[in-house]
């Protein structure tokens, strides 16, 4: 039954969820632990089909499913220090002007990563065209 549950998560389309994320809606627990689900079950999808792929040299595939096996699990450690960090500061009742240092920083953070994404994907699409359609 797990696998089948794994199978059917990584099928959703989760855009109008990510939609919210990005738009800055907080997410109640059901869609958020939805989420983070699909997202392991995404890249679990991902791992079998690279270990899958028989072309690749078993060396290739293993460091990229080890590669991949790290991502989800610092993904899974910036998601708990984010939590982690958030509670620390809230324990410290810092004043309002502290507070939008502190989630400034938090959110420029977030931004670092998600603009290191964007770079690595885009370089990751153009590798993948023709040669004629190279910038």
């Amino acid at each position: 039954m797990r696998g089948q549950m794994w199978e059917l998560l990584s099928s959703l389309d989760l855009q109008p969820t990510v939609d919210k994320v990005q738009q800055g809606v907080v997410l109640d627990f059901a869609h958020y632990s939805l989420l983070r689900d699909s997202a392991d079950a995404k890249l679990r999808h991902l791992m079998h089909k690279v270990n899958g792929n028989t072309e690749r040299e078993p060396t290739v595939r293993l460091q990229s499913e080890q590669d991949l096996l790290r991502l989800q699990d610092a993904c899974l450690r910036v998601s708990h220090l984010l939590q982690t960090s958030c509670l620390a500061l809230r324990r410290l009742q810092l004043d309002h002007q502290d507070q939008r240092l502190a989630r400034e920083a938090l959110e420029s953070q977030l931004a670092y990563m998600q603009a290191c994404l964007h770079r690595s994907l885009d370089s990751f699409d153009r590798s993948s065209w023709p040669d004629s359609h190279r910038r």
